[in-house]
């Protein structure tokens, strides 16, 4: 089918986006073929292409005579207005953690509480739910508390691994046992002095900042948590991307299907994650290097633009002024 040099289409939406795995990697569950993340919350999706040249030049002026092409590289960026932990994984190269009954996720929790009657320190709730939480401390994982009101610091700690829990339930006050700020008292009531850590008590109105690790795991009922982990050793894979968007066309003024493939992308490991507290909502940006690869026919090809038509039902067949564009095919 012919294309027609004189049909003109202007291009403003962006693209929805999706990777393809191009091996089995049976250890995220992930066989060939399958679609491993699709992006449909894209604000940008950029295609960029060059190359480097070098040139014959001489005669009077010292002009360029004949030119050379080579290297040619093409990038793909794609700014995404959300972020999932799936596309964290992809753009960081991490795994992704789901907590079991016998491999937990550790999730770290900080709140602030007042002393009620007594110093009794109260139960924390969440910042963001409101929830009532019972700060614990197991074997390795202790509570640690800061008396915001007078500086001193002390932790919770189960000594061995079959040591009972300690809970902040919000019934009883807690002593703050630092040695370093706080000294140490002795007691000579006894038949002999006995020297021990110096401890205060919390008291009614003291603001108490409270820092405790959660052992989420698949039984846990109150807590639920997925954990990606950054590896040095790990980098983001190599996949197939498709990416679909439209575009309208100058004679008719109707949108038309128009879409990129890309057999080998390599996913870059540039990330940059913002957190501010002004100004727009942070977006997330994921770089993409296109690989050479080898199509159906045996050739090189490094990326397909295509543009197609769907004739609707009412209408009978298709246009025959569409057709594929490759780009990079050749070597």
């Amino acid at each position: 089918m012919a294309v027609n040099i004189f049909d003109k289409f202007g291009i403003k939406e962006v693209a929805n986006v999706y990777f393809e795995a191009l091996d089995d990697d049976l250890a995220a569950g992930v066989y060939r073929g399958d679609i491993v993340l699709f992006l449909d919350t894209l604000k940008v999706s950029t295609i960029e292409t060059s190359a480097e040249n070098v040139a014959a030049q001489g005669g009077w002026g010292n002009p360029r005579l004949v030119q050379w092409d080579y290297g040619k590289e093409i990038t793909v960026t794609l700014e995404d207005a959300l972020i999932s932990l799936e596309s964290l994984r992809f753009m960081l190269g991490g795994a992704i953690k789901r907590p079991s009954a016998t491999d937990s996720v550790i999730v770290r929790h900080t709140e602030e509480v007042v002393c009620g009657l007594n110093g009794i320190v109260p139960k924390p709730k969440d910042h963001l739910t409101n929830v009532e939480l019972t700060p614990t401390a197991t074997y390795g994982h202790p509570i640690r508390l800061i008396n915001l009101t007078t500086g001193a610091r002390t932790q919770l700690v189960v000594t061995t691994a079959a040591g009972a829990a300690i809970s902040i339930d919000g019934t009883k006050a807690i002593n703050f046992v630092n040695p370093a700020m706080l000294g140490t008292e002795t007691d000579t009531s006894g038949a002999e002095p006995v020297t021990t850590n110096k401890s205060v008590a919390t008291a009614q109105g003291d603001h108490i900042r409270i820092f405790w690790e959660e052992l989420v795991t698949s039984e846990s009922a109150a807590e639920t948590g997925i954990e990606v982990t950054i590896s040095p050793d790990t980098f983001p894979g190599t996949y197939r991307v498709v990416g679909d968007t439209f575009m309208r066309s100058e004679k008719t003024g109707k949108d038309e299907p128009f879409q990129f493939v890309i057999n080998k992308a390599k996913v870059q490991s540039n990330v940059t994650i913002t957190l501010e507290a002004e100004g727009d909502p942070s977006t997330f940006e994921m770089s993409l290097n296109v690989l050479r690869s080898t199509n159906e026919d045996g050739e090189n090809e490094m990326m397909k633009l295509v543009r197609y038509s769907i004739a609707k039902s009412d209408e009978g067949t298709a246009e025959d002024d569409y057709g594929s564009i490759g780009t990079g095919s050749g070597g």
